[in-house]
């Protein structure tokens, strides 16, 4: 339930900034959706895409793979949309 949620909220976000992004409101445009689609793919897809980034663990160490991974998606989604917010609402 909760992966469910966060996959949508993730989403959610990334259609969110996208728009903004293409209709050049972004802060930095091509750098900001890049990293917007680098971090939905961590956020959404988690312990599947950690063996395209070299991460391999053990058996005793998998069940903490996936939160981090996770974890390194939800900080870049939240930097992205820091930086929408910081330009467009003139924070900082």
């Amino acid at each position: 339930m909760v992966t469910t949620i966060s996959r949508i909220l993730a989403t959610g976000i990334v259609v969110f900034l996208g728009i903004w992004i293409v209709t050049d409101f972004a802060l930095f445009g091509i750098g900001q959706l890049f990293m917007v689609c680098v971090g939905w793919a961590l956020a959404y897809f988690g312990d599947d895409i950690a063996p395209l980034l070299g991460v391999t663990t053990s058996p005793s160490a998998t069940r903490f793979v996936e939160p981090v991974v996770r974890g390194i998606g939800w900080l870049l989604l939240l930097v992205a949309l820091g930086l929408f917010v910081a330009r467009n609402w003139n924070i900082g």
